[in-house]
């Protein structure tokens, strides 16, 4: 009996380990490829490939072929995901990835891709499901007219030529569909080349064409293209002739870069690369990482993956590689969303203050080093690890973007960051430059926050860190507090004529004390867990001779809708209006309709505008232009902090000087710094918002 169970246990072990021997696919590898890039085409990691092919981290050869483990193994995808060379089943689409990413990891082309995943044609999200079946025929697709379908090798330059139109015709006819570089199986429009002819310096509008669009296109703010077209003031339509002549606005930067022609007339290095297929290019002034990736025809993410070091910093004469593809002969800068563009720049007095001639440093504490940031594999490794960790990518691809914004206005600075370290209590700064300032966000416990030295003049920039000053530096606390938002809030409320009454769920009203300070004779009412009030508490406590502030004090949603339920019921009989202390007690979107919020003319504390739409949507389509996701809120705080610390260490006057002065306003945040004490500023720039059943939203002050 003996025998036979150990003749059964030796079968059983031969065979997981067959299954074992198994568990991987053959790679051939071809000319030009590495390591790296081969587990990004598989979706596993390097470590996985080194472990089943011993000496490929040393080298690897073209023509050999290399092991590469399932994914599922290496923990990359769900337990149910299947990818092998014929069938990709059940693959969920990652945060960053693309298209074109994601048909040249699978072996098909994008139009395979959109064949048997229909629900992506429109745009790839995140967590969309991707299921391929390689054995299926692609359907074969035939140009119709007036259109052409880009096969292998075409360039834009040859569709053109071979369509006997010229490259600005047919980038004009396709302005909505070149937002990557041209792909296989890509339809093109080809505009009849008898039909509006422009001359130079003018555009036709053609349909779906938007204002933001063209601005950015031909080089000029919305502003300036209705100044030169005033019939599109009120509506842009197709047909309409435009003047995109920007030339007068340009003739001074047009006679100095003639007179450079040697410096600046070729951006190109003529060697190739090792790789044969990109070149050697050198980064020119006023280019930022958004014009690179548009001048590349590439998405950020594909730039950066080629370029690790672009996510640290965009610096003028540094050698990238580009696609052989690309030459330029003048530099090309993308012009970047002007999100002061409504009516009036609030921001004016920074605006005409600046100095260009001197540089300035600017620093980031976060919990990664530049390598870190640069290589996607270590980014993602510690964000798995530490999930929280994502708030500070977000954070720096916001800060990107101000930077990119920055450099357009030709301000000076040198960008580092600096990988926080609890062990160490002293962080000594060399700076090269009179005026610095250190950016730190969300700390997650101040005591680790060493003392810092400068040879040079620093400003401490607090972002929801509650840093606590050392020694004789100087913080500035950027984001408004939840104590200024409820003190703000409770002493709006005091200057009024009426009866505050302060509902709570809990037995200990949260703000008790700070509320009865600033209001002595506030009434307080408790309500039970699902936000109802006890028999006649409410009637008993409102008063028909004033009107009644109802302060709801809880965080659970449930609470707010009973209970505002229970206050809308007596909106007949008594003077009622809803008072929230925080704004981030305020229920979502998706949960509480905007009407409850009209019908009791909800006041809040606010620390953006919400009014300022419009502020906010373009810097929303341009983050989600240049990373594929929309912006978070740690995003919004790195692009508006980020940019506003730029525009203050670049003007003429001190930096402390500019927050004593200068009141800023950007898409997001209002900064309007008082001195708390010696060593503290403080950012108070919060608005009290009411809702009003016909005017929208107002504000009180």
């Amino acid at each position: 009996m003996g025998r036979y169970f150990t003749l059964i246990l030796v079968l059983f072990l031969s065979l997981e380990f067959a299954i074992a021997q198994e568990n991987y696919v053959e790679h051939s590898i071809q000319k030009g490829e590495s390591v790296y890039m081969i587990s990004r085409k598989y979706g596993v990691t390097v470590n996985a490939i080194f472990s089943l092919n011993p000496g490929s981290e040393e080298v690897i050869y073209a023509g050999r072929t290399l092991k590469i483990p399932n994914s599922s193994d290496t923990n990359t995808q769900a337990s149910n995901t299947v990818i092998s060379d014929s069938q990709i089943s059940n693959y969920e689409v990652k945060r960053g990835e693309t298209k074109s990413g994601l048909s040249r990891r699978f072996g098909v082309s994008i139009a395979m891709l959109e064949q048997q995943n229909p629900h992506i044609v429109r745009m790839l999200q995140a967590g969309h499901i991707i299921n391929i079946d390689k054995t299926i025929k692609e359907n074969e697709r035939k140009a119709a007219a007036g259109e052409h379908i880009v096969v292998k090798g075409e360039t834009l330059w040859g569709i053109a030529r071979s369509n006997g139109i010229s490259l600005a015709q047919l980038e004009a006819a396709n302005a909505g569909r070149l937002s990557e570089f041209l792909q296989i199986g890509q339809t093109l429009v080809i505009p009849d080349k008898n039909t509006e002819i422009t001359t130079e310096g003018e555009y036709i509008v053609k349909r779906g064409d938007t204002k933001f669009e063209l601005a950015r296109r031909f080089n000029m703010t919305i502003a300036e293209l209705e100044n030169k077209n005033p019939h599109i003031v009120d509506m842009l339509m197709a047909g309409h002739r435009l003047n995109v002549d920007n030339s007068s606005t340009n003739s001074q930067d047009e006679t100095l870069s003639s007179t450079n022609t040697t410096e600046n007339s070729v951006t190109e290095i003529s060697a190739a690369s090792s790789n044969g297929d990109y070149r050697d290019y050198v980064i020119q002034p006023k280019e930022t990482l958004y014009s690179l990736s548009k001048k590349a025809r590439m998405t950020i993410s594909e730039l950066t993956t080629l370029n690790p070091k672009l996510l640290t910093s965009v610096n003028t004469g540094d050698v990238i590689k580009m696609p052989t593809n690309v030459v330029s002969t003048t530099t090309d800068t993308v012009a970047e969303v002007n999100y002061e563009e409504t009516g009036i720049n609030k921001n004016q007095a920074l605006y005409d203050n600046l100095v260009t001639e001197t540089a300035n440093g600017i620093y980031f504490y976060t919990p990664f080093s530049s390598e870190e940031l640069s290589s996607p594999e270590q980014r993602d490794k510690m964000i798995n690890a530490n999930a929280d960790l994502q708030k500070y990518i977000d954070f720096f691809q916001g800060a990107q973007i101000a930077i990119d914004s920055a450099k357009t206005l030709n301000l000076n600075f040198d960008v580092t960051l600096i990988k926080k370290n609890i062990g160490k209590p002293q962080l000594n700064i060399e700076s090269p430059h009179q005026k610095n300032a250190i950016l730190v966000p969300f700390l997650d416990n101040a005591s680790h926050y060493p003392a810092i030295t400068s040879n040079e003049n620093l400003s401490i920039i607090d972002i929801e860190s509650n840093i606590i000053p050392k020694d004789s530096s100087k913080v500035y606390q950027s984001i408004p507090s939840d104590n200024f938002q409820k003190t703000k809030t409770l002493n709006y409320l005091a200057t009024q004529n009426a009866q505050v009454i302060v509902v709570s769920d809990l037995e200990e009203t949260r703000n008790k004390n700070l509320i009865s300070n600033i209001i002595p004779n506030a009434k307080f009412l408790k309500v039970d867990k699902a936000g109802f009030f006890e028999a006649n508490a409410l009637e008993n406590t409102l008063r028909k001779d004033k009107l009644n502030y109802l302060v709801l004090d809880s965080e659970k949603t449930i609470v707010f809708l009973n209970s505002t339920t229970a206050l809308m019921s007596q909106l007949s009989d008594f003077n009622i209006q809803l008072v929230m202390l925080k704004s981030s007690l305020l229920p979502k979107q998706s949960e509480v309709s905007d009407m409850r919020y009209r019908v009791l003319r909800l006041i809040f504390p606010s620390i953006t505008d919400p009014r300022n739409k419009k502020g906010v949507n373009d810097f929303e389509r341009h983050y989600e232009d240049i990373f594929e996701s929309k912006p978070s809120r740690y995003s919004e705080l790195g692009f508006d902090v980020t940019l506003d610390i730029l525009l203050r260490l670049s003007q003429n006057s001190s930096f402390e000087n500019t927050i004593n002065t200068v009141i800023s306003e950007h898409p997001h945040l209002k900064f309007e710094y008082q001195k708390s004490n010696d060593s503290i500023y403080s950012n108070n720039g919060i608005r009290i918002m009411q809702y009003h059943s016909n005017e929208g939203l107002m504000e009180l002050d």
